[in-house]
């Protein structure tokens, strides 16, 4: 399992075979004529002691002499184990660890079982956890009711009987995997999921489809229990983002269509999910203690996946569809360039209500809805990304009514850009730009000035 873990996170490991010892190496990575990282795997079981550190010290020195007499270097050595070290080994290990450090130059790092928990819920590790670690089970053929986890009771259970337990009834984590759309799915973090009584049970969230090779994913799923009109209008609107997705999917920054299925039990969706940093990794916003205004030079780079993003966004308003959920955890960007993609199709195609979508960002019209046309919903997109773009370069949430002007936190951006994204800030969404294509000229109009100042 280590050398197929190691492989997926690390292309090109490779495995020693014992003939009759493995010269201090079960897996490395790099050139044994020159410089290398080593793998050492140690079954030590239920945790690391005393006992056990004669062996660490043992495997390492074999390495370190192995790499002296045939020529190489070990730039890292780590040990692989799946249990953790009691209280004196670890104050053992950090010093010797140290100690060898100082003598070899060899960095010495551990995977311990919470460091390979971690590992196996990487994206890149999910087809190891498929081979290693099955559902109980494996995977049978199930009825559709069985298949995504929904338990249907009999009408009558009889005098004192009572409902088996309905696994829909708990709420899946972080590693664990589910069906969503007929495929095996391992999830990545806890999903959200929220409930319409014993009716319906929604959940989104990121996971790995398992197969060959492992696809990374976003979800929307509704289980559906009984019938009811809230279980009905969200498996409506994933229909909605199925056949927007299967029309206009994986162009101009917009998710792609995997998989997706619409029955009487369950209705999801799953579009890919591409690799790449986040808004929020890469611009912010940060902790107030730490915020502040961007450099110059970050700046550009914000303004300039700002404008790409409106441009996304206006591809999703073409198509006559909302996202109204966009976060700094909603965009990714795919390469140093900054071309961002949308993670999901967010609100589109639900139905609008009060205190809709994540509450960062969250236009006023969201909160309390009111007499607002079908406009609304474009609108408020513009007002998600001016809000994100402004918090993010200024390192303040802009206040609601009246935020300060981008010149008063010290850029020196052309008229046109403080107007228009304070314009989009409006709490009136019939004050704010129609589109967030009318963002893009002002988004321009501040890179340029801003990376002409640096020349």
């Amino acid at each position: 399992m280590i050398a197929q873990l190691v492989d997926a996170l690390h292309p090109g490991a490779r495995r020693i075979s014992p003939n009759p010892g493995d010269g201090g190496i079960d897996v490395f990575l790099g050139r044994l004529d020159d410089r290398i990282v080593v793998w050492q795997s140690k079954y030590f079981m239920p945790r690391v002691g005393r006992s056990q550190r004669r062996q660490i010290m043992e495997s390492f020195a074999s390495a370190q002499k192995n790499a002296r007499a045939f020529g190489y270097r070990i730039d890292k050595w780590v040990l692989c184990v799946p249990s953790s070290m009691d209280h004196h080994t670890t104050l053992w290990w950090d010093g010797w660890k140290s100690a060898q450090h100082a003598e070899t130059s060899t960095k010495i790092c551990i995977w311990d079982e919470t460091g390979l928990r971690s590992r196996l819920t990487r994206p890149e590790a999910a087809a190891v956890v498929a081979a290693f670690y099955p559902p109980p089970g494996g995977s049978p053929q199930l009825p559709a009711e069985a298949e995504v986890g929904i338990i249907v009771p009999p009408a009558d259970l009889g005098p004192g009987a009572s409902a088996p337990r309905d696994p829909a009834d708990r709420h899946p984590r972080g590693g664990e995997t589910i069906r969503i759309a007929g495929r095996n799915c391992l999830l990545q973090g806890d999903p959200q999921q929220w409930r319409g009584g014993d009716a319906w049970v929604l959940r989104t969230g990121a996971a790995t489809v398992m197969a060959a090779p492992p696809n990374p994913a976003w979800f929307r799923q509704v289980l559906i229990r009984r019938p009811d009109p809230d279980a009905e209008a969200h498996a409506e609107a994933i229909d909605t983002q199925l056949r927007l997705l299967d029309r206009i999917g994986g162009r101009r920054g917009l998710p792609r269509l995997l998989e997706g299925r619409v029955s009487s039990v369950e209705a999801a969706v799953l579009s890919a999910r591409p690799a790449g940093r986040t808004w929020r990794e890469v611009f912010g916003p940060v902790a107030p203690a730490r915020a502040r205004p961007l450099d110059r030079v970050t700046a550009v780079g914000l303004l300039t996946v700002a404008e790409r993003v409106a441009d996304v966004l206006a591809g999703l308003h073409d198509a006559g569809h909302t996202h109204r959920a966009l976060t700094p955890d909603g965009v990714l960007l795919l390469d140093p360039r900054g071309a961002p993609a949308l993670r999901d199709l967010g609100l589109a195609g639900v139905r609008r209500r009060p205190g809709e979508g994540p509450a960062e960002y969250r236009a006023p019209e969201q909160e309390r809805l009111g007499f607002h046309g079908a406009e609304v919903g474009f609108r408020t997109d513009v007002h998600r990304l001016a809000a994100m773009t402004y918090h993010c370069l200024t390192g303040r949430p802009p206040a609601r009514g009246l935020p300060a002007p981008l010149h008063a936190f010290g850029f020196d951006v052309p008229a046109e850009l403080d107007e228009v994204l304070l314009a989009a800030l409006d709490p009136d969404p019939d004050r704010r730009p129609a589109r967030p294509g009318l963002l893009i000229p002002a988004l321009r109009a501040g890179i340029d000035r801003l990376a002409r100042a640096g020349h």
